[in-house]
């Protein structure tokens, strides 16, 4: 009896077949590292992981702050590894940046809002320190600082807040508060790691038809009161109360924005008046009347 031969077509068919069978067995056998909705997958060895992110730094399963590459740098190139690659100072999570950061707990070291494997970074001198400090070794009410009430809105809209502002040149950005940021609900923006609220500021004379665009960064350092004692002294008296950019300099208001050397040249006008006390000066600012120098000079030993 003649053997059956397979025709040309059908050996070209079980042919895929096999193929096929063999490319499902490997699949099978090596598992490719796949993304679902909520960002699980399996690691390199087959073993289901949780982590949302691998770390940013070796590419590895596990948080940033168990890498043993990121423990072995400085505080320094810590601090950079976290700013350039999207990290919360905070937590160094990636899911949040700081001014957006749930955690309440500081640096173990400091206290300060900062993870503990960034403290002694030299970039956190100058971004996290509050502006005004009183340790008790001066007391800082012989000074009065420059403060305004001032009008803060988003573009196009009419509703607008009053906040207190602290007009500080020697401050190289404008800063605001995180808690006003929230309690306002201004829009922000993401700049090199940094969170910046974008809004409008007015005068606090609601016939000034001045504003300006202000980008400020939000922080959660701002001084909270800016005098440790009340100051007893009237610097206002021969001012009325339009021409002054904050009605109470004295007050102990806490201070919800800081207003920095990026538009203090938009706020500056020529010219001084003497208040009669110590030196203390006002200065007429787009706000009004600014006021401040020391109410009474340190004692000579």
């Amino acid at each position: 009896m003649a053997a059956y031969l397979p025709r040309p077509e059908e050996e070209r068919s079980r042919g895929r077949e096999r193929r096929q069978g063999r490319n499902g067995e490997r699949a099978a056998a090596s598992p490719v590292r796949q993304h679902s909705g909520n960002r699980r997958h399996v690691d390199r060895h087959g073993r289901p992981t949780t982590w949302q992110y691998s770390c940013g730094l070796c590419q590895q399963d596990h948080a940033l702050s168990s890498c043993a590459r990121f423990r072995g740098l400085t505080p320094f190139h810590r601090y950079e590894t976290v700013e350039r690659r999207g990290y919360c100072r905070n937590c160094l999570a990636r899911s949040h940046l700081a001014p957006d950061c749930p955690s309440i707990t500081g640096c173990r070291h400091c206290n300060y809002r900062h993870h503990s494997l960034l403290h002694g970074a030299s970039q956190l001198d100058n971004s996290l320190e509050p502006a005004i400090r009183d340790d008790g070794s001066l007391k800082l009410d012989i000074v009065l600082v420059p403060t305004a009430t001032v009008r803060v809105s988003e573009d196009g809209v009419d509703r607008w807040s009053s906040i207190r502002a602290l007009v500080n040149q020697g401050s190289t950005m404008s800063r605001i508060a995180y808690s006003t940021y929230r309690r306002l609900g201004l829009r922000s923006f993401t700049y090199r790691g940094n969170r910046f609220a974008h809004f409008r500021l007015m005068p606090r004379n609601v016939n000034s038809t001045w504003a300006l665009r202000v980008n400020a960064l939000i922080t959660d350092n701002l001084p909270t009161r800016p005098y440790s004692d009340p100051i007893i002294d009237d610097p206002t008296q021969d001012f009325t109360n339009n021409t002054l950019a904050d009605m109470d300099p004295r007050s102990n208001t806490p201070i919800d924005l800081e207003l920095g050397a990026d538009v203090y040249p938009a706020l500056q006008r020529e010219g001084k008046v003497a208040t009669g006390l110590g030196d203390v000066y006002a200065y007429p600012t787009t706000l009004g009347y600014i006021l401040t120098g020391p109410i009474r000079n340190l004692p000579r030993e």
